[in-house]
């Protein structure tokens, strides 16, 4: 495989094959790609393609952390961002890819983690990230498990809301104002913060029966 008759690097030729795989998952069903056709399509044997990916697994845990890494480079903050333009900037970033690579984006992320537990830690890796820069942007910069857990309820209705959305025909930007109203519903809930440091208290500190 070469590219204008130069040799491509190992790091190179794996990029190719893994872009190769994003581009037929648009097409194919995830659980359904077949490791020979990504080969056939690139030109190259399917033991060739096991030199770059050494199992079935391997490759397509690249695809997903692939497709996971282009998401978090989209929702990354913007630097000298103020923190309302923080939220603002994920949400709509995540609302517009979802809706522009609906179909990579279901394929992948959505269905490819049910795949193997190596797949869905990629995915939750992705969630816990973007919660975490979400958390960040409204001023909770140490949340702890409460914290996260209402963050990423409120991200699978995020991602959930842009589907449908986009299904429905609905205005793009209205359902990012959908998803911003409903975070910031569970932001200013007057006992978030006191709910969430009180989830990492013993309970003889909380007030709470131990159950003796």
């Amino acid at each position: 495989m070469t590219d204008g008759g130069r040799r491509l690097s190992r790091e190179e030729r794996r990029a190719q094959l893994v872009a190769l795989g994003l581009r037929l998952l648009e097409t194919v069903p995830f659980r359904a790609l077949s490791t020979d056709d990504v080969a056939d399509r690139a030109g190259i044997s399917r033991s060739l393609l096991f030199h770059y990916f050494p199992t079935k697994l391997d490759y397509l845990t690249a695809l997903v952390r692939a497709a996971a890494d282009h998401v978090l480079d989209l929702t990354a903050v913007p630097e000298g961002a103020s923190t309302r333009d923080d939220t603002r900037a994920i949400v709509t970033a995540l609302v517009r890819y979802i809706q522009r690579r609906r179909d990579n984006y279901v394929a992948v992320l959505r269905s490819g983690r049910s795949v193997d537990p190596a797949l869905e830690e990629v995915v939750a890796d992705m969630h816990r990230t973007i919660s975490r820069r979400i958390l960040d942007s409204i001023g909770i910069t140490d949340p702890g498990p409460m914290a996260l857990a209402l963050t990423r309820s409120w991200l699978a209705g995020a991602e959930e809301l842009a589907l449908l959305g986009e299904e429905s025909g609905l205005p793009q930007d209205a359902v990012i104002e959908s998803a911003l109203a409903s975070l910031r519903g569970i932001s200013t809930m007057p006992d978030l913060r006191d709910l969430v440091a009180e989830s990492d208290r013993p309970p003889h500190e909380t007030g709470e029966p131990t159950g003796r």
